[in-house]
């Protein structure tokens, strides 16, 4: 198969945060770092992200619903991570079931957990966001409990670069946290707050997508509008759960 370079690209940027932090992917995190890092992308790369145990089953499932034949096309990996139009095709029978069986949760999570979970996924769409507020576990090395600071790092946040230390890589995003106040999920005040970048140099002015402190991407308006929309509905679905 030929893959999307710019989809391989695109996935490793948001991918690798976690997998330097040893949370999900192999075990290959100095081949990760280099390949974000140089903005390359073969067949060796697709490989590393075939075993993100979360992630790719996700890109199969959204490819799928779409007759796309790369799991990494470019569009397909945008929806996962941020949300765009592919997401409407995926049937809710199908998000369940992937739910499920193919991330396994029906063995791993507890019957009285699994099954009220389960009724807020039928009403979502398998985008990363939804996944992190509304799948009350982390998938990847580890089946542990989320908290409102994993919460936070692991969903992909946004914010407007204010400033630089550009000789430690270094920027400085306003940003919105996720705070938990009277049973409720929802965004906080505006903060400045200082993430490392990698591979992506932004401007002053410029909107980013943020991964567990690392700044995946600088975003247009069109994916600043579907990652807000769709952290929105996370948000909304999770707290009609709580």
């Amino acid at each position: 198969m030929i893959f999307d370079r710019q989809g391989l690209i695109l996935a490793s940027s948001y991918a690798f945060a976690p997998n330097s932090l040893h949370y999900c992917g192999p075990e290959r995190q100095d081949d990760m770092l280099g390949y974000v890092r140089l903005r390359v992308a073969d067949r060796g790369l697709a490989e590393l992200l075939h075993r993100f145990e979360t992630l790719y089953p996700y890109l199969v499932l959204i490819a799928s619903a779409n007759h796309i034949k790369d799991p990494f096309d470019r569009r397909v990996v945008e929806a996962y991570w941020l949300g765009n139009t592919l997401l409407r095709k995926v049937k809710a029978r199908a998000f369940a079931t992937h739910v499920a069986d193919t991330l396994e949760l029906k063995k791993k999570v507890p019957k009285n957990t699994f099954f009220p979970m389960m009724d807020t996924i039928v009403s979502g769409v398998p985008q990363h966001n939804f996944h992190v507020m509304n799948i009350f576990l982390r998938t990847g090395h580890e089946m542990v409990p989320h908290t409102i600071s994993t919460i936070d790092n692991c969903r992909i946040s946004w914010g407007r670069i204010t400033g630089s230390q550009k000789n430690e890589n270094h920027y400085i995003v306003n940003t919105h946290r996720l705070t938990y106040i009277n049973n409720k999920l929802s965004l906080g005040s505006a903060e400045d707050i200082v993430v490392t970048s990698i591979a992506t140099e932004p401007k002053i002015g410029d909107w980013v997508s943020i991964h567990w402190g690392y700044i995946c991407a600088v975003l247009s308006l069109r994916q600043l509008t579907f990652l807000k929309k769709y952290t929105a509905l996370a948000v909304a679905t999770a707290n009609r759960a709580i």
